[in-house]
């Protein structure tokens, strides 16, 4: 509501009548571009009342702003400021050396160069992601129904106040049967702590673990957010190359031979973002490697629930190695605004990850979080996931057919085993050259690293999101920019 009492000040001792104080007040805040053009104003009994001032006095202010112009009325609708007054736009005066000039006097700001600002203005465009749900599918009925019944019950008021920083206990302990059911992964509740999605897991659990000068384990190409995190807390990235076999666990022992590696980020079900699954005798060979170096695996299992393989492969963490840490969320299963993720890791780290996460963010969202658990138990996460699984894999096989039949000359991809996307290599450099750009006139807005078309000449394409129509139309587009049609 606008500061009707801090902009109308009243001087009772002075000579001029109060109603045309009221007046040359609100044609000081019409010039000041802080009462607009069209805003509605409050009655005058309202406005007499927020004053202390007499019903009378405001109708003889208002009567006098209307015949200057400077407010119209409408039967039934009320009081609004002019709307044949131009709108006022003020524009800063020259020069940053004038005094008290803001910019000058601010303190400056630490700008971490390496990092870019995220933003993505896609009006006017269809945006292409590197691979997430069809939130048309998204199943909010269902769990906000459990939501709602929440509400219901005397319990729901004690999820209205603070709670645990770990998250609510009730989502935790049918975590950890769901986990073990699903994943092989044994825990306990007290293993298990809830984030804002998995991207604050991964940070959390890196902030506990890194000390300025700790060397890490990433992949190249791969998540570059990861890479951004352990350079802002003073670590250095180490990358290690992956083939169609996953990431290159010789590559590992002969760096680990030479430097001390505090930990390797790694998505080893679908990588990401090449989407290969690592095989399983590195997959042995890695958890032998952090046990004799002595260091921490952080498992981002981003995509498991999206396996399409008659033998779905088991997590790392499900060998019960306190060397791995073992980060999930529902991002993906669901949508991606339910922010809800989960690290698993020993009681050491989680102890750490409580403490850290205390001074960025208090808790979680402990109602979503109950309805989160209540949706898991009974059932109703499991039936959408089979729904969406099926449909996911029809949509892999037509945009995989799609891609072969249009574009077999200009690319090589393989057919993932499970997730949401393709990576999609261009065979000759020019092709990827300009590509997004020429997308972009096609009305396309592509989710996916720059770097990847720049160094390796490949993009990672999402079709779980798209309708048969939509993949038609967008592999037809891709056709035209890779074979440098108009």
């Amino acid at each position: 509501m606008f500061p009707w009492r801090a902009v109308i000040l009243i001087n009772k001792a002075s000579g001029k009548p109060i109603y045309l104080q009221v007046v040359d007040s609100i044609i000081a805040e019409i010039h000041a571009g802080r009462l607009r053009p069209g805003q509605k104003l409050p009655g005058a009994r309202t406005l007499g009342e927020l004053l202390g001032l007499n019903r009378k006095t405001i109708v003889a202010a208002m009567d006098e702003l209307n015949s200057q112009g400077w407010i119209e009325s409408f039967v039934h609708k009320g009081t609004f400021v002019s709307s044949r007054i131009p709108s006022i736009a003020y524009q800063s005066l020259p020069g940053k050396e004038l005094p008290g000039n803001q910019e000058t006097t601010a303190v400056q700001v630490n700008d971490p160069s390496w990092l870019e600002t995220l933003y993505l203005d896609g009006s006017g465009k269809k945006m292409m992601d590197d691979g997430v749900p069809d939130v048309r599918l998204a199943p909010m009925q269902q769990l906000f129904a459990h939501h709602r019944s929440l509400l219901s019950k005397k319990a729901y008021l004690s999820l209205l106040k603070y709670n645990h920083v770990a998250g609510d206990l009730d989502l935790r302990t049918t975590l950890s049967t769901y986990l073990q059911e699903t994943r092989g992964i044994n825990s306990t509740p007290e293993n298990i702590f809830l984030t804002r999605g998995s991207q604050m897991g991964i940070y959390l659990t890196l902030a506990a673990l890194i000390k300025r000068g700790d060397s890490c384990f990433t992949t190249f190409p791969g998540y570059q957010i990861v890479d951004d995190m352990i350079k802002h807390l003073g670590g250095k990235v180490v990358h290690i190359p992956v083939d169609e076999e996953g990431l290159l666990t010789g590559s590992i022992e002969k760096i680990c031979k030479k430097k001390k590696i505090k930990l390797l980020y790694a998505t080893p079900h679908h990588h990401y973002p090449t989407t290969v699954t690592l095989s399983p005798d590195r997959r042995i060979e890695l958890l032998r490697l952090a046990s004799k170096y002595n260091f921490f695996i952080l498992e981002d299992d981003y995509a498991y629930d999206f396996q399409y393989a008659n033998n779905p492969v088991l997590p790392l963490a499900s060998v019960n190695n306190n060397r791995v840490i073992y980060i999930g969320s529902f991002s993906k299963c669901i949508s991606p605004s339910v922010r809800t993720g989960y690290v698993v890791a020993s009681g050491a780290v989680i102890k750490v990850v409580n403490k850290l996460r205390r001074i960025i963010d208090r808790q979680g969202d402990p109602l979503l979080e109950r309805a989160l658990s209540e949706f898991i138990k009974s059932g109703d996460l499991q039936r959408h996931l089979k729904k969406v699984v099926k449909l996911s894999l029809h949509r892999r096989d037509y945009f995989c057919a799609l891609l072969t039949k249009h574009l077999s000359g200009e690319i090589s991809f393989v057919k993932p085993e499970g997730g949401m996307s393709v990576w999609i290599v261009f065979k000759k450099a020019k092709t990827a050259k300009g590509l997004l750009e020429k997308l972009c006139q096609a009305g396309y807005l592509i989710d996916s690293e720059r770097v990847f078309l720049e160094k390796l000449h490949a993009i990672r394409i999402g079709f779980a999101s798209l309708t048969e129509k939509e993949m038609e139309d967008f592999v037809g587009a891709l056709r035209d920019a890779a074979q440098g049609s108009p």
